[in-house]
């Protein structure tokens, strides 16, 4: 994934056809958890950090929903990935810059939860999860480039 414009609140990309369709995986996985990553405190009034917690899910969910509704217009768009030679172009808004940065880290994060939140992911590897952490690293990658985008990195 290359950055091949950034010019008015728009960015073009350019993936080889094995980059489309990994970006095109990892996105379909969204969502890949349903709830908070872990408790708002572990210290404090038990009644009002569930309420703020109950709270929290309920946004989250909402969020996961818009989320979802967005990644099937973003997938399901005619052109969305224009066909060119090599690979693909892709037109991200910055709207949609900062919702793909988004998804992105919570499939990631996701699949880390669903790991069991391990501090170490090479041993998982060994222990038969290949197919998690490699997904974690394809999300890494997408990240990286886009972060490394508006970075003025290349």
């Amino acid at each position: 994934m290359k950055l091949v414009e950034a010019k008015d609140g728009l960015y073009v990309f350019h993936l080889a056809k094995r980059e489309r369709a990994l970006l095109t995986h990892v996105l379909k996985m969204f969502p890949v958890s349903s709830g908070p990553i872990g408790p708002l405190s572990k210290s404090g009034d038990e009644a009002k950090l569930a309420e703020h917690e109950l709270a929290l899910a309920e946004a989250l969910a909402e969020q996961r929903v818009e989320h979802q509704r967005l990644m099937d217009a973003f997938l399901g768009e005619q052109g969305r990935f224009a066909e060119v030679k090599g690979g693909f172009q892709v037109r991200l808004t910055t709207v949609q810059f900062d919702w793909l940065l988004r998804v992105l880290n919570e499939v990631r994060v996701g699949l880390w939860v669903k790991l069991g939140r391990p501090e170490h992911i090479a041993p998982l590897a060994m222990a038969g999860q290949l197919d998690s952490v490699v997904e974690m690293e394809i999300c890494a990658f997408f990240q990286s480039r886009l972060l490394e985008a508006v970075s003025g990195g290349n």
